[in-house]
């Protein structure tokens, strides 16, 4: 549901010349020259790890040098429409309206950005429950992380649809038996609606009314009950 960091700190240097001078030549953050990215992509370096540099980097292009959290806390506390998904938020206020379970999964959310925030924002509030990483110490991809998410919501993994934008994550949860779909950094709406049809909540109108929501295509998960996210 939220936007993702590298999409908001690319959006940024739009308008800091330091920040632009940076990330230029490696295409922007996750762009085509950040290699460090790719490392963490292929499992070599890992994702704190990716943030505790680009955060130290980042920061100090801005004059104000801090690490991960401080990143995050910039990008993250201007207007919440800068950096909610409203697509994202629909579905799940659709999911609420009919009557299905809605979880987070989160790897990171306290220690990015801190119990305060997370304590103000009243998008939590929709959550049935929140898994957080942060506080329990078992990270995605381990099975225990989605295992403890299942034990949360009270469904078996098959009744579950899971939403990530990590690859890792998500070939973690089709491995624990969940219907994990991958979530892009750029446009959600096919994917979206992808989910909407795995949950049987009908289409969005404004969506493509034949997405791939990435999903297995040899398998059919049938009707899944429920949506924890990332």
């Amino acid at each position: 549901m939220l936007e993702s960091a590298p999409v908001l700190v690319n959006r940024l240097a739009e308008s800091e010349p330091e920040l632009k001078s940076l990330l230029d030549p490696i295409g922007g953050l996750a762009g085509a020259g950040d290699d460090l990215w790719r490392e963490m992509l292929a499992g070599a370096v890992t994702e704190r790890a990716y943030w505790a540099q680009r955060a130290a980097e980042v920061t100090t292009a801005l004059g104000r040098p801090g690490e991960t959290r401080a990143l995050m806390r910039l990008l993250y506390e201007g207007p919440a429409e800068g950096w909610l998904r409203a697509p994202t938020l629909d579905l799940m206020a659709q999911v609420k309206a009919a009557g299905l379970r809605l979880g987070a999964l989160t790897n990171d959310m306290a220690d990015f950005h801190g119990r305060e925030w997370v304590a103000e924002q009243s998008w939590v509030g929709l959550f049935d429950v929140v898994v957080d990483a942060s506080v329990t110490g078992i990270l995605k991809p381990d099975p225990r992380a989605f295992a403890a998410g299942a034990r949360a919501l009270r469904l078996p993994p098959e009744q579950i649809v899971y939403l990530d934008d990590m690859p890792w994550n998500v070939d973690g949860g089709r491995a624990a038996g969940l219907n994990a779909v991958a979530m892009p950094h750029g446009d959600p709406t096919q994917a979206l609606a992808g989910v909407r049809r795995m949950l049987g909540l009908g289409a969005d109108p404004g969506a493509d009314p034949d997405p791939d929501p990435g999903a297995d295509p040899d398998t059919d998960p049938g009707r899944p009950g429920r949506t924890p996210r990332r």
